[in-house]
């Protein structure tokens, strides 16, 4: 006889180990942040979750296959494209995508894969891994191997790279060691051929492995620790492989993220630095400017001329210089603002969020303006001084998109002087790509926003490992836009500046940090941690009766900054309501007409489209809830569908009923049993005999020869019940 949990464990059991899986599984994701390029694992940490949980609920292949592939194209939605998921408006792209990295792959330029393609292969392999994990905690119930390379690869990473593993360490090897004995105790029961406590998980069993393995751990991570026998291999092995690349006219060492002043020469691969820079707390998340440059020069960013510097009015900080102040008067609403500055790096400067009208400090600091860079520097004496805490007072832009697109091209003359500048050496292609983008906008604004978009819509990626400074005769922009298509802020802001430049439109190239991490809330303010990995760069462009206004053409960043398709004064007059026999209605330009009628119908269209919307998801949600707890509601349908059956045939249907219920909860039936050794098999699981009286009363009516009642009667109605009501799983 075939013991209970052969085929399918307890259910707790089963989330025992599928939770404890999951939280080995982890330890491999935690580094990806200070090894790689990514920002944030939460996506892959939260997809991961999810692939244990629909494998917990064992659906069948098809379903559960459905499912998954839905998850994943909603993570890697969520990662790359800002729009609704249910607008399939990003799928286009997404196939483009695949398609120039399935080509890459057969030609194995692996590297030259975009950031979207590897995030997704990354996806598919935490689905392949999730599956083995499944394979190796329900079905072969090992797990050693996996656990043995998990601390090879956490030791590994801690040795070579900036990873702090030392408590990962004890948290992989505390969570191993439990699964290791979960396991072992589960072969010992089946080695034995008895049920599990009747499909309960042994706790009391569990008790002492889990506080033997606690305190075990516990002693070894505070026991005194000998001093190292062997020399540090790393620095060594570090020096043979830092040798540059020779012939190709650059230095391949990685450099650390941060907050630097010299940007003459931009290019070459980094690490992620997240030592922590500055604390802010504010009422809304926005990036901090530190200074602009304005002089392009083929291979990285210079300023013209040094300024002399202006000294600013604490209480009162006024911008004097033409050309100093980010929004020209009257050019946007602005909203007023106030900020909390605890520095953990200090700098002679401060950062900034937009127009500063109040600085709180210490009283022996000066607050020195640059009128051409914007930057705020800090002195004492005409000393530079570093401050450790300050706050701002200061407005943020709400920007008028309608606005912008009907500002002139009339510039005036600082804007053109600085802002238009490019290097000689541009290459001519540079400009015809530049000509070729903005080719069907009529206006500075959407030129801009053509360019922005470029290199999302032309499968750009973001990448900080292989990214190569020019060579001497190489122009850095030309190299990224035209060989490369691939890099860091500097590469895409740089690139977004010169492209519009070349077209006649002014911007400048923006230096500081984006907003950081989230730490928690109080009242109203929000705290947020800025660390060097944070150090960003951007574009600034101008427009003329409006000012400065930001762009986030990086791949993977959003602009935080709020441009609204119309902004609507307080003090504008109402228009009055327009009666419907008015012949002087006002009606609707030709062009947004026809372009309503073309999207949109009489709006029938628009409707059903909004309907959709939300009953397909709901759709969508209850099928899977069905699924999902189709085992209770099923049993509960059959019970109340035979309660009121009576007659010939009733008895037969019930108890084939039966026989699919009970393999649907897992109670597989081998092709080898006869019905009794089914029915014995049924009843050792449940701890019952009903299973047996059921079966000798069906194959009664199966293979008697004369003729006889149907059998379906109170006796056997609620013996069939109690068995479908004690079905667990």
């Amino acid at each position: 006889m075939q013991p209970f949990n052969e085929n399918r464990p307890p259910s707790v059991y089963s989330l025992v180990l599928y939770a404890l899986g999951f939280m080995l599984l982890w330890e491999w994701l935690r580094p990806l942040t200070q090894i790689t390029s990514t920002e944030d694992t939460q996506i892959f940490v939260v997809f991961t979750a999810f692939l244990f949980i629909v494998a917990y609920f064992r659906l069948p292949f098809w379903i559960s296959f459905a499912i998954k592939l839905i998850a994943l194209l909603y993570a890697v939605h969520a990662l790359y494209y800002p729009d609704v998921f249910l607008s399939f408006q990003w799928v286009p792209h997404l196939i483009g995508d695949l398609q120039s990295s399935l080509a890459l792959i057969w030609d194995q330029q692996w590297t030259e894969m975009s950031s979207l393609s590897r995030s997704l292969l990354f996806f598919i392999l935490l689905w392949l891994v999730s599956y083995l994990m499944h394979y190796w905690l329900i079905q072969a119930k090992r797990i050693f191997l996996f656990l043995f390379i998990t601390v090879l690869y956490i030791t590994v990473l801690d040795t070579f790279t900036p990873y702090d593993a030392k408590m990962a360490i004890v948290r992989t090897v505390f969570i191993g060691l439990i699964l290791v004995g979960i396991l072992r105790i589960m072969k010992i029961v089946e080695a034995e051929g008895f049920s599990l406590m009747k499909g309960r998980f042994p706790v009391m069993w569990m008790v002492p492995l889990t506080v033997v393995i606690a305190l075990s751990s516990t002693l070894g991570l505070l026991a005194p620790k000998a001093s190292p026998q062997w020399p540090d291999p790393v620095p060594f092995i570090t020096s043979m492989s830092d040798k540059g690349e020779e012939g190709a006219g650059i230095n391949t060492r990685f450099a650390r993220i941060g907050y630097g002043t010299n940007d003459s020469r931009l290019g070459g691969p980094f690490k992620f630095d997240y030592k922590e820079v500055f604390t802010a707390t504010v009422k809304e998340r926005h990036y901090w400017r530190v200074e602009t440059k304005d002089a392009y020069t083929g291979k990285g960013w210079e300023n013209s001329f040094s300024n002399e510097q202006l000294l600013l009015d604490r209480r009162s900080v006024e911008y004097a210089a033409p050309g100093s102040s980010l929004i020209e008067q009257g050019g946007a609403q602005m909203v007023k603002e106030e900020a909390s500055i605890n520095m953990a790096k200090t700098y002679p400067f401060i950062v900034s969020p937009g127009v500063i009208t109040s600085i709180q400090a210490k009283k022996n600091v000066d607050f020195m303006l640059d009128p051409l860079t914007g930057q705020i520097n800090t002195t004492n004496g005409g000393n530079p001084t570093r401050l450790k805490q300050y706050k701002l007072e200061y407005e943020l832009p709400l920007y008028d998109k309608k606005k912008l697109r009907e500002s002139s091209q009339s510039y005036p003359q600082y804007v053109t002087q600085y802002y238009l500048q490019l290097p000689a050496e541009l290459p001519q292609r540079v400009k015809k790509l530049a000509a070729r983008i903005v080719k069907n906008e009529d206006n500075p604004y959407d030129k801009a926003k053509a360019v922005e978009n470029y290199f999302s819509l032309n499968n750009f990626g973001y990448d900080t490992v292989d990214v190569r400074v020019p060579k001497k005769n190489e122009d850095y922009v030309d190299k990224f836009l035209f060989d490369a298509q691939k890099g860091y802020c500097d590469n895409f802001s740089t690139s977004m500046i010169v492209l519009l430049r070349s077209v006649g439109i002014p911007a400048r190239w923006v230096k500081g940090f984006t907003y950081g991490e989230y730490q928690d809330t109080k009242n109203v303010y929000k705290t947020y941690k800025i660390t060097n990995a944070n150090a960003h760069s951007w574009p600034e462009v101008y427009f003329a009766g409006v000012g400065w206004v930001p762009f986030e053409p990086t791949r993977g960043f959003s602009n935080p900054t709020p441009i609204e398709e119309e902004m609507k004064s307080a003090s504008a007059p109402v228009a009055p309501p327009v009666k419907k026999n008015d012949k002087k209605q006002v009606q609707p330009d030709k062009k947004e007409q026809s372009a309503s009628k073309g999207q949109n119908g009489d709006g029938t269209l628009a409707i059903i489209g909004t309907a959709l919307l939300y009953v397909i998801p709901l759709t969508v949600a209850a099928a899977l809830l069905a699924l999902l707890f189709r085992k209770k509601w099923l049993r509960q349908y059959y019970i109340w569908k035979f309660r009121r059956r009576n007659g010939s045939g009733t008895f037969a249907d019930a108890y084939d009923r039966l026989l699919w219920l009970t393999q649907l909860y897992g109670l597989k039936k081998d092709p080898s049993y006869t019905l009794r050794e089914y029915a014995v098999y049924v009843d050792r699981s449940l701890d019952t005999r009903d299973m047996r009286r059921l079966t000798s009363a069906y194959e009664s009516l199966q293979y008697s020869n004369k003729q006889m009642a149907d059998p379906w009667t109170e006796t056997n109605k609620e013996l069939w019940e109690n068995l479908i009501k004690k079905l667990r799983g």
